[in-house]
């Protein structure tokens, strides 16, 4: 991949970080909930995004063992 990304760990995130963080999930989870989504779509949501970023991290540490 050609655009970097810096891979940060949230406990050493600045707390403004983690808060907004945390703001987004709670404003993304309620406007699904108020357009009718259930717990098994959360759920399926939820999923989809773990394994987006888990492809994230894999193709992070293929970059940086290819590096070294």
């Amino acid at each position: 991949m050609s655009e970097e990304r810096e891979i940060k760990d949230p406990a050493t995130m600045p707390p403004d970080a983690a808060v907004t963080a945390r703001v987004l999930a709670r404003s993304f989870y309620k406007e699904l909930r108020s357009r009718g989504y259930g717990p098994d779509h959360l759920l399926a949501v939820s999923s989809e995004l773990i394994g987006l970023v888990t492809g994230d991290l894999k193709s992070d540490r293929q970059d940086l063992s290819r590096a070294a």
